[in-house]
This record gives structure tokens, C-alpha cells and sequence, in this order.
């Protein structure tokens, strides 16, 4: 092991054979051939995941598989996403993980993302949102202790109280748990389901039951079990039906409540500090 006092470039070949180079600039740099680590105090700037610029007190660079962590007020930019943390973690699948005090904005999708801990992949469009959970997109907010999905391919979950607002929409709900499906980012047959206590507000008209189904291409609301539906709005009203006689809609690739979430790495449900990194630099 030995001590570099500036800069350190790492150069790693692809499997394909494409050659690539990611840097790392620090205070202090200590280099474990035989860990294959670098570990970084003090100013640090790591260039990464093709183009990332990460920046940190202190961290540590994984040369088998391109992983890595930061810890200290982390920023990191790429493109038109920006993150910060408290701490960050970087995955060989150019997953980001932050924790403590996250907040992530994607420009491009014109999406924000906050919460205590977040896991999140701009290219496969998975995210997942645990403690103080917030989501905003041009479709609305979703606010829950834990929000889990695929902003790409949608389909989105969020438990243990959420709320629910949407301006597009004219919509303001609250349930026990929330999925939303649709076909794609561009998919007009979206379908919200709202389970446990469900209440949701809709141009003035108001929907009570233990669940509730709105649907976006036919402006359907279907409920179950004891309802309540109070009409103030007839002009602005949606369509309604009880129980499951809406006709379904879309083509057999339809996203359903059932569909697995695209893009979930196998390691989703890992606590941020675990086997995956060197427990010795926790």
C-alpha cells in the first residue's frame, strides 16, 4: 500500500475491449494494489460512469467493478441529472444510490426526487425512494414513506400513507398504498389503483371507499367495497363505475399491477452499507 499525494488516473479496459479512463483527484490518495482500492481523503473529485462528476470529503474507487463511495456533503452531475447526499454509493450498473438528506432533479425528464435514502438509474429508469418519499413529475406528486418504480416503463408504487396531487389532472388523493401503470413514458392508458382508506377529490367531485380505480383514457373511476361518490362538479365530472365493468385497454404488452418492476437491480433491497462494499471502509 503506498500514499499519492494529488492526482491518480485509473484506466480500465471494457469487455468489449473499449478503453475507457476514470480519474480520481483528493487531498490524499492511498492505493491498495492488492484490494485493487483507492481510497481518497480530502476534496475529493471522481469522474465516472462516462461523463459523472462526483465530488466528496472522502471516498473509495473499486477497479474490478467500477464501483465506488462518497461521503461529506456528495454532489455528483451527469448530463442533465444532479444529486447530492450526505453519502453516495456508485453501482457497475451505473446505479446511484444516496442517503441522508437526498435530493435528485433529471432535467431531461423533467423529474425531482427527495427522501432519506434513494436509489436511482437515470438509463434503466429505476428508482426507489425509502424514508420521507417525495416524487414530482409533469403528471404530479406522490408523497410516501416508500415510493418503488420504473419512470420509464411506468409503473410505480408507493406504501404506508401516500398522498396523491396532480394539477394536470385536478386531482388530490390519500390511501394506505398507490400504483400507477401505464405503457410507456408516452402510454395514455394509465391506471391509478388507491387501496385502504382511499379519498380522492376530482374537479370538485369527491370519491371515498377501501379502493379505488381511476383510469387516464377513459376518465374512469371504479370503486369497491362501500363507496361513497358525492358529485358537486357535473360539467367537469369523470365517467364512473362500480366494481370491474370497465373495458380494460392497450395491447397485450400492457403494464399491469402484476408487471415486475423494469430495470429492479437484484440488490434493491439491500441496506446501502453491506456486502456489495468493503465493509472495512464503512
Amino acid at each position: 500500500m503506498r500514499k499519492i499525494y494529488g492526482f491518480l488516473a485509473v484506466f480500465l479496459i471494457a469487455a468489449g475491449g473499449t478503453a475507457w479512463a476514470d480519474d480520481i483527484t483528493a487531498d490524499i490518495l492511498t492505493y491498495d494494489g492488492k484490494a485493487k482500492t483507492v481510497t481518497a481523503t480530502g476534496n475529493v473529485v471522481i469522474h465516472a460512469n462516462e461523463g459523472a462528476v462526483v465530488t466528496g470529503k472522502k471516498g473509495q474507487y473499486y477497479f474490478e467493478n467500477r464501483s465506488a463511495w462518497l461521503d461529506g456533503g456528495v454532489e455528483y452531475q451527469k448530463d442533465q441529472t444532479v444529486m447530492t447526499a450526505e453519502k453516495m454509493y456508485l453501482y457497475e450498473d451505473k446505479t446511484t444510490r444516496g442517503v441522508g438528506g437526498v435530493y435528485i432533479h433529471d432535467e431531461a425528464e423533467k423529474r425531482t426526487m427527495k427522501g432519506d435514502d434513494i436509489m436511482y438509474n437515470p438509463e434503466t429508469g429505476f428508482g426507489k425512494i425509502q424514508g420521507n418519499g417525495y416524487l414530482e413529475s409533469v403528471d404530479g406528486i406522490i408523497e410516501a414513506p416508500l415510493i418503488e418504480g420504473n419512470m420509464k416503463q411506468v409503473k410505480i408504487e408507493a406504501t404506508g400513507g401516500v398522498h396523491l396531487s396532480s394539477t394536470m389532472h385536478q386531482m388530490n388523493g390519500y390511501g394506505d398504498k398507490a400504483v400507477y401503470t401505464r405503457s410507456g413514458q408516452e402510454g395514455i392508458d394509465g391506471k391509478l389503483i388507491l387501496t385502504g382508506n382511499a379519498h380522492v377529490v376530482q374537479n370538485g367531485n369527491s370519491f371515498d371507499g377501501p379502493e379505488l380505480i381511476m383510469r387516464d383514457a377513459e376518465k374512469i373511476v371504479e370503486t369497491s367495497g362501500r363507496s361513497t361518490i358525492t358529485i358537486t362538479n357535473t360539467a367537469g365530472a369523470s365517467s364512473m363505475a362500480a366494481g370491474n365493468q370497465a373495458a380494460e385497454t392497450g395491447g397485450t404488452e400492457r403494464v399491469t399491477e402484476e408487471t415486475p418492476i423494469a430495470g429492479r437491480p437484484s440488490y434493491a433491497d439491500e441496506p446501502a452499507q453491506s456486502s456489495f462494499f468493503d465493509k472495512d471502509h464503512k
